[in-house]
């Protein structure tokens, strides 16, 4: 149906079609101003079919409902590339990932949602078990919206190495807000600033009973990845297998070259750098 053909809509249809693609593509009823103002659009013969799917498909609430439109069985080859028969290749590494693991369990500081996620593949196609960290409260309908049905927890609290409130300095899109302002600056003007509760690490970890040897440690905070490991490590007997550290560009290649305390030398080595993100093992 095209513009001129949806004029003179009646009210109850145009509520059904609304009211269906809410259903279909986010997965919820739509709310009371959405449905009253695309009702208006298509009885007014503003806006036909096409157009109402373009508005919700391009809304920033979508990309966190994809994920529930994929597949959710926990089949492997979701994820993987296997050109076995039965998918026998996924199932040998989904079982030999997660026999060689602790727990099955990853901490994702700084997890803003599906996109960009070091822990959601974890959760999603090994069934792993997750804690997630996200300050920015604006984020944190979507993280429970896209890893909805999954095994996490997820704590709304900025992460640094002392415990309080603090301004949190809005960045030029959510992925680059900080508690610095010179961070968040840094990609460009930012958008306003609120206050925020401040926790560090190890009390979250022993708050959610976090087993002090897990399996991966995923931090992408903006600023503060080097104070968290740092004091994860020295001031507590939480133990990461893994970590993935963000980290400014540099030619290091060992830990020792990076702003880490001698605890962390000791207690990890660099294995290699994936895009910006630092990967440590414990020794």
């Amino acid at each position: 149906m095209r513009g001129g053909e949806m004029a003179g809509l009646e009210d109850a249809l145009a509520r059904q079609l609304v009211t269906a693609l809410f259903k279909s593509l986010l997965l919820r009823e739509p709310d009371p101003p959405s449905l009253e103002a695309f009702c208006d659009l298509l009885r007014d013969g503003k806006m036909d079919v096409e157009g109402l799917v373009a508005a919700i498909t391009g809304s920033v609430e979508f990309p966190s409902a994809l994920p529930r439109l994929l597949p959710q069985d926990n089949d492997a080859r979701t994820f993987f590339g296997d050109h076995s028969q039965h998918g026998e290749v996924s199932f040998l590494i989904r079982q030999m990932v997660n026999e060689a693991s602790l727990g099955r369990f990853v901490v994702d500081v700084g997890a803003r949602g599906v996109e960009r996620s070091n822990s959601f593949d974890l959760l999603r196609v090994f069934g792993w078990r997750g804690l997630l960290v996200e300050a920015n409260p604006s984020l944190i309908d979507g993280i429970r919206q896209g890893f909805a049905g999954l095994a996490m927890t997820l704590v709304n609290c900025a992460v640094s190495d002392y415990e309080g409130e603090a301004r949190f300095f809005l960045g030029i899109n959510a992925d680059v807000s900080s508690l610095s302002r010179d961070v968040a600056e840094g990609w460009g003007s930012t958008t306003g600033e609120i206050s925020v509760p401040v926790r560090r690490l190890p009390t979250i970890l022993a708050e959610h009973g976090v087993p002090h040897a897990f399996d991966l440690l995923s931090l992408d905070i903006e600023g503060e990845d080097f104070k968290v490991m740092n004091d994860l490590i020295a001031n507590s007997p939480f133990r990461p297998r893994w970590a993935l550290i963000e980290a400014p560009p540099s030619d290091g290649r060992r830990v020792e070259d990076f702003p880490f305390v001698a605890a962390v030398a000791e207690a990890y080595q660099m294995v290699d750098r994936v895009g910006p993100n630092l990967v440590l093992r414990c020794r």
